[in-house]
């Protein structure tokens, strides 16, 4: 199931919006997992690079918006381990596929330096689309010291119209000085009502919402992951 498919969380929209309405280059989300990171990452690279965006997000309906929905977007680099970019359908680059293909590796589970390397290629270039361009990091943990370090540079001094989203469920395993380029931004823990309600918009009886976040630790989208 594409993360399209599932209708966004109205706490996901409202915190979207309120990060929407702030200026940053680089914003660290973090908080337990199941929370939504990688969901609210999305959504703020969609509409930093979307053609007609509102205060509220993405128009969903542009070129830009279309790109990201068929992952081919030019200005757009995300940056997870390859085991996730292939589970939620994002494209390697030509040699690390080929890599695997071959069997000559498995995929990575932490975010592989040689992608660093070309994201930070990537913020150098001119934008395809003028828009800008934006980097989706996620889980930023991920990184390992040698990675990281090779980001820092691009974080503190980015070149003019590049963004960067780090999503993270362990942020205390980020580097400092990481951390430290970045605003901050805590995801907002739901109430369990709204959680309840959202879970059930997507066919999932009460009692057994209930059940499932509960089994989740009270966080919505790991009780929806169970849930399936």
């Amino acid at each position: 199931m594409s993360e399209s498919a599932v209708p966004l969380a109205p706490w996901i929209a409202a915190q979207r919006t309120s990060l929407l309405a702030q200026r940053g280059h680089a914003w660290l989300l973090q908080g337990p997992s199941g929370l939504g990171q990688y969901a609210l990452g999305l959504e703020l690279v969609r509409a930093w690079l979307c053609d007609s965006p509102t205060e509220q997000g993405a128009c969903g309906h542009c070129g830009s918006c279309h790109a990201i929905d068929v992952r081919t977007h030019a200005d757009l680099c995300v940056l997870m381990p390859e085991v996730q970019m292939m589970a939620l359908g994002w494209p390697l680059s030509e040699k690390a596929q080929a890599d695997i293909d071959d069997k000559k590796r498995k995929p990575s589970r932490e975010i592989r330096v040689e992608a660093m390397r070309d994201a930070v290629e990537f913020s150098q270039r001119t934008s395809a689309r003028g828009k800008g361009k934006a980097v989706l990091v996620y889980p930023a943990e991920q990184m390992n010291h040698v990675t990281a370090n090779a980001l820092l540079k691009t974080l503190e001094e980015p070149p003019g119209d590049v963004r960067f989203v780090l999503a993270s469920e362990a942020a205390h395993q980020l580097l400092p000085t990481i951390r430290s380029r970045c605003l901050g931004h805590t995801m907002v823990w739901p109430a369990e009502a709204d959680m309840l309600a959202w879970l059930q918009a997507q066919g999932i009886a009460r009692d057994a919402a209930t059940s499932f976040l509960r089994a989740a630790g009270g966080r919505p989208e790991d009780a929806l992951a169970l849930a399936q």
